[in-house]
């Protein structure tokens, strides 16, 4: 059963504002013009590209502005050229905004001749009234040069209170919006289920919520939960009979140097859901949180992800074994 034969994220694509679900501090940095440079960073699907495109759109209607997708137009040729040439050119005339507009999205992919290349660019051309828009989901990519010559926009929930705020939009536009205009109805509960499971990313719970529109049941996501390489995982942990190299072993069978990543996620949200139904050593997840917090953003420039893994394991073992 189809749901109108279009896919409800583009669907219900936000085109304005008012019908983002935002947080009040993002939220109130655009009640008047868009009249400085930005950075929008945080994880997939919070919002980033959309509120740049609505923003853009609300001051640009008929007028020219340059939009690029910045993993794919990662050279310096691209700043020294398109980009540089659109700078130049003569502002917009007989318009009711002064500015004109950069939109770079996915900037963390760009080269590093590019980024530092840019730092003269944001000066030379902010005083020809050119403001740009970064976007990136991984902030730490970003030269420090750039980041301080920008303002900073974090995406991330980053308060339980903020969380709670953004998850209710959801369920709210989900519930009296969008499923009473395709004729469709979720229980409470599915509902909940399916927005937890995927959040923040609205575009992932949209993509279940059509899954579940359409085939009737849940979708379990990560294919390896359906094996039970996550309880396998869990138990491993607290298993002081395992050493290092069954510990090993076990990485390079069930992930492999290239699904670390994986692995990270399954000790994040999921594995403080376990520890909690299962009541272990929930006074010790702070600690465990934090080693993720550290060791994740390493894992893209590690030599050796299989040696990350590995250290991340012994951490959680050093806190929840002692």
């Amino acid at each position: 059963m189809s749901v109108n034969n279009l896919l409800l994220w583009e669907k219900w694509r936000p085109k304005t504002i008012d019908d983002m679900v935002i947080l009040p501090r993002i939220r109130k940095n655009f009640e008047k013009d868009l009249d400085k440079n930005y950075i929008f960073y945080g994880g997939f699907g919070t919002g980033k590209t959309t509120l740049s495109t609505i923003l853009i759109g609300k001051y640009t209607k008929d007028k020219p502005y340059l939009e690029l997708n910045s993993s794919l137009y990662t050279s310096i040729d691209v700043l020294r050229n398109e980009i540089e040439d659109f700078c130049k050119t003569i502002p917009m005339m007989e318009s009711d905004c002064p500015y004109k507009y950069v939109f770079l999205d996915e900037f963390e992919r760009v080269s590093a001749q590019f980024q530092d290349a840019f730092k003269a660019f944001i000066e030379k051309y902010s005083k020809n009234n050119v403001r740009f828009i970064i976007t990136t989901n991984n902030l730490s990519k970003i030269s420090e040069g750039i980041k301080s010559r920008i303002s900073q926009i974090n995406f991330d929930c980053q308060s339980f209170e903020e969380e709670k705020f953004v998850k209710i939009g959801i369920y709210n536009r989900i519930k009296k919006i969008i499923l009473p205009s395709e004729n469709k109805d979720v229980d409470k509960d599915t509902l909940i289920k399916i927005i937890n499971k995927k959040f923040p990313d609205l575009r992932a719970i949209l993509i279940d919520l059509q899954d579940y529109l359409e085939t009737g049941s849940l979708n379990d996501g990560f294919s390896n939960l359906q094996n039970g390489v996550n309880l396998k995982l869990y138990n491993m942990i607290y298993d002081e009979k395992i050493d290092y190299v069954g510990i090993y072993n076990f990485l390079m069978t069930e992930f492999g140097a290239d699904k670390i990543d994986i692995m990270m996620s399954l000790l994040s949200k999921q594995f403080i859901g376990w520890s909690i139904s299962n009541n272990k050593n929930i006074d010790k997840l702070f600690e465990c949180n934090y080693i993720i917090s550290e060791y994740y953003p390493k894992l893209e420039k590690s030599i050796d992800p299989i040696v990350l893994g590995m250290s991340v394991i012994g951490e959680f073992r050093k806190i929840l074994l002692r």
